[in-house]
């Protein structure tokens, strides 16, 4: 457990049973009709306090070695597995995002506001999914350069934005245990871009990427697959949200793709430790 090549791994294992953590809290710790929290909800304790030990263990691990900070050399993968998976996690976005531009279109709202900045969470998500595509094609081909590389920079947009719209539509929601865990990925999510971003335009910080990495993946399997327990288990508590829905489907996309990048940051060969 101590060796980073597989921290990927142990992420994802973790996110998992977090994400059942997650799901038995929202069926058990919430009231049917209001949905307040039910004060001995036990769940919520073990998620609060499973996600703490998880981000230790995370952080021990991340910090463990220095990597190469060389962006080519860094993403560069001849895997197979890597390619297969950041294609489907392009293409994963690219559906969530043109899903979310079908319902935003079909869906009345009084504010012209609200239709703008939703249209554009989506079509965000639909364009980091063509940047992911393209990022993925330059990497493989090693036709990187200033030009475009600058596609490194639209997913961080996308994360970002969806923030903004998180909180425009639960600023004044009394649910706080509820929505907050909708946050985390995509805060995560945002800092891992950012890191990732820095590889090009700032200076590279390999050990706070994979940090990061690791948490947005922890946080996305947490809400994500707690959410969907929630749903099968009481459908007529939680009710299946199909703006939800392609929301997570582009929270997935994107945690597949930085799974994918710092899985090849720590397997590939080619990374030498310093000294």
């Amino acid at each position: 457990m101590n060796k980073p090549s597989n921290l990927p791994i142990i992420v994802i294992l973790m996110g998992v049973l977090g994400g059942i953590i997650r799901g038995m809290s929202l069926l058990n710790g919430y009231e049917p009709v209001t949905l307040l929290p039910i004060k001995e909800d036990i769940f919520q304790t073990i998620l609060i306090a499973f996600c703490a030990v998880c981000i230790i263990i995370f952080f021990f691990l991340s910090f463990k070695k220095t990597y190469s900070t060389e962006f080519e050399i860094l993403f560069t993968s001849k895997s197979n597995l890597s390619k297969t998976v950041n294609i489907l996690s392009a293409f994963i976005l690219i559906i969530g995002g043109i899903i979310g531009i079908y319902l935003t279109m079909i869906t009345p709202v009084n504010s012209l506001f609200s239709k703008i900045s939703e249209l554009m969470l989506w079509v965000l998500a639909f364009l980091s999914g063509v940047a992911i595509i393209s990022i993925t094609s330059t990497l493989i081909k090693n036709t990187l350069n200033e030009s475009n590389a600058n596609f490194v920079i639209i997913p961080m947009f996308w994360s970002v934005f969806d923030l903004i719209v998180i909180f425009k539509n639960n600023a004044s929601s009394p649910f706080v245990g509820i929505y907050s865990f909708k946050l985390f990925p995509t805060i995560f999510l945002t800092l891992a871009f950012y890191f990732f971003a820095c590889f090009l335009y700032s200076k590279p910080n390999t050990k706070m990427f994979i940090f990061m990495s690791c948490l947005a993946a922890l946080f996305s399997f947490i809400q994500v697959i707690g959410y969907y327990i929630a749903c099968i288990g009481n459908p007529s508590m939680w009710e299946i949200n199909y703006f939800d829905i392609a929301r997570y489907t582009c929270i997935v996309g994107g945690t597949l793709w930085i799974i994918s990048l710092f899985s090849n940051l720590l397997y590939t060969e080619q990374f030498k430790e310093k000294l």
